[in-house]
């Protein structure tokens, strides 16, 4: 029997791709981002000693239209440079190993729902930088699966928590226990294109909205708590008043997967709740309050 043990909603902006430390105070100034130590430090006390085998990660650039799509290739590699920005992300090698097997066992699992799912392993099927730059942090030995899953832009919540089910349920029947990723932000209104460049910096100074700013606060405040049948209560409002990046199914679908208005587990936050050229960003780290001892790590063939 499958079980996911634990679950990550995180950030994936590229400026975390920007390395060498003085090329990342030119660009933010003097509120660089808390990001690029809070993801190593997740990584580091968190899951390195944690015993699961795969990635199963919700990727909010990846929109789809008419189903969900699950990537069923065996291995993922390849040299990625970003269309968005690619001075800021280019030629970034990767190489890890999916998980053709569960992707197949979710899209059955989806269609036995009436959620129509496609495990694709089509030649060529895009990888994008929401899986790859945490993946670049939070899987740095490629140890472990990595199996990405897009967003369908035409979804509503309900079909977004109904898609999260078939994925919980699919991971216990399986052998495969999991750590979840919510790859994406929180609020998603850019600044213009005049002004964009004048906000670069971490500081929620930067947030394009006061009222943004307000409702990430009151999402996150929900996340440390535990409160998940508010925040998926809310969610319908929060996409109508703040855009929130993947029109927030990155993160209605794992909480679907977590039982929706039944989940519980309270999240650590990791860093401080951050600006990214308008947006809203944080990391949040979930884990039931009566785990134990953290066992040895299994490593992935």
């Amino acid at each position: 029997m499958g079980k996911v043990v634990a679950a990550i909603f995180t950030t994936h902006v590229p400026r975390l791709m920007i390395l060498d430390p003085a090329a990342r105070k030119a660009y933010m100034g003097r509120n660089v981002t808390t990001f690029y130590d809070a993801m190593p430090r997740l990584e580091r006390e968190r899951l390195r000693e944690l015993d699961f085998d795969t990635f199963v990660l919700i990727d909010s650039h990846w929109f789809t239209t008419i189903e969900y799509v699950l990537n069923a290739h065996e291995r993922l590699s390849g040299v990625y440079t970003s269309e968005e920005l690619p001075a800021m992300l280019h030629d970034h090698p990767y190489d890890f190993p999916g998980d053709c097997e569960l992707a197949r066992a979710i899209e059955s699992e989806a269609e036995e729902r009436g959620v129509r799912a496609l495990a694709s392993a089509h030649r060529n099927l895009p990888m994008h930088y929401p899986t790859l730059n945490v993946m670049h942090y939070f899987n740095p030995d490629a140890r472990r699966r990595v199996l990405s899953i897009g967003v369908c832009q035409t979804a509503s919540v309900k079909n977004d928590l109904l898609f999260g089910a078939a994925i919980g349920q699919a991971i216990w029947k399986s052998t495969r226990r999991v750590v979840l990723i919510a790859s994406g932000g929180l609020s998603h209104r850019f600044w213009d294109y005049d002004h964009i460049l004048e906000h670069a910096s971490a500081s929620p100074d930067d947030i394009t909205s006061t009222a943004n700013r307000v409702y990430d606060q009151r999402i996150m405040d929900w996340f440390r708590a535990g409160r998940h049948a508010e925040v998926i209560a809310a969610a319908d409002d929060y996409r109508a008043h703040c855009s929130p990046e993947g029109r927030f199914s990155h993160y209605l679908i794992i909480a679907g997967a977590m039982g929706a208005d039944r989940w519980n587990w309270r999240g650590e936050q990791f860093g401080e709740y951050e600006a990214a050229l308008g947006t809203g960003q944080a990391i949040f780290f979930f884990q039931p309050s009566t785990s134990g001892v953290v066992e040895t790590i299994r490593k992935v063939a």
